[in-house]
C-alpha cells in the first residue's frame, strides 16, 4: 500500500504518531473557567515524555509533528463548545 490508507484506515506513516497520542491522551492541561466550563490548553509535554518512555516509544521528529497535529485537532474538537 506504500503508506496509503484504504477507506477509513490509518496511513502507515501516521501509525506511530497515533499510537503515541493514544498513549498520552490523558495528559492534558485543562483550565477551569469561571462559568464552570473547561478550556483544553494542550498536552503536558513533560507527562507525554514520561508516558512515551514507559510505553517504550521513540519518536522521530516527523512522528512528534504528527502527534502535535493530532493534538491540535483534538484540542479544537474539545474546545468547540
Amino acid at each position: 500500500m506504500n503508506g496509503t490508507a484504504e477507506q477509513g484506515g490509518i496511513w502507515r506513516c501516521n501509525l506511530t504518531a497515533l499510537c503515541a497520542f493514544l498513549s498520552a491522551q490523558t495528559q492534558w492541561r485543562v483550565l477551569a473557567q469561571a462559568d464552570g466550563s473547561r478550556f483544553w490548553v494542550g498536552l503536558d509535554y513533560s507527562a507525554v515524555d514520561c508516558a512515551l518512555r514507559l510505553e517504550g516509544l521513540e519518536l522521530t521528529p516527523a512522528d512528534w509533528l504528527g502527534l502535535r497535529i493530532i493534538e491540535d485537532a483534538a484540542r479544537s474538537a474539545l474546545n468547540e463548545g
